[in-house]
């Protein structure tokens, strides 16, 4: 009997110890430093754009990932393509709608390791009313109080009714998948 309460006792300690261990730190992104950027092709063209407004609120320590998190507000009014025109096309209704929608919102559900500095974050994304479970490979390296965070991944534009109309549902003239990059350097709080 002794011996089957030796396993118990040590899953309960380490159970204990979890539920103990110390929050992950907060982290403050620097937006001079950050980017939120995206790549579509357009009529075969790639056309690189960004968001030039988000927020953050970043929790992480590779120590606890089990409690690490990020919830990511992004101004949706601040889409920029270099182009006035297709600026323009972009915050109308068919496309993200900004004047109902305009914030997008990332929230992570869990960050796992992938290896080292390597990360794999799974993520609720809502954009224009439509949340939709994404995942976002990216690699944190962490040196003192300043962390550098890359990631990318790959949407379906469409998942979020971006780009709605008869002339947008397939391939041309604009891609139905969307490269999104994220680039962010954030300072440890004290």
């Amino acid at each position: 009997m002794f011996m089957r309460s030796i396993p118990l006792a040590l899953a309960l300690l380490l159970l204990s110890l979890q539920a103990h261990a110390a929050p992950p730190p907060t982290w403050t992104v620097n937006p001079a430093k950050s980017a939120l950027t995206f790549q579509v092709k357009v009529n075969g063209e790639t056309v690189n754009g960004t968001f030039e407004g988000f927020g953050a609120l970043i929790k992480f320590d590779p120590a606890n990932l089990a409690q690490s998190s990020a919830k990511v507000i992004i101004d949706t009014t601040g889409i920029k393509t270099k182009r006035a025109d297709r600026d323009t096309m972009l915050r109308q209704p068919a496309w993200f709608n900004i004047l109902d929608f305009p914030q997008a919102v990332f929230q992570t559900t869990s960050i796992v390791a992938k290896g080292p500095n390597a990360y794999e974050a799974k993520a609720k994304l809502t954009m224009k009313g439509n949340t939709q479970i994404i995942t976002l490979p990216f690699k944190m390296t962490i040196t003192g109080r300043t962390a550098v965070m890359k990631g990318e991944t790959t949407l379906r534009r469409l998942a979020f009714k971006i780009g709605e109309g008869p002339d947008y549902v397939s391939d041309t003239p604009v891609a139905l998948t969307v490269k999104v990059m994220v680039n962010v350097t954030a300072t440890r709080a004290k």
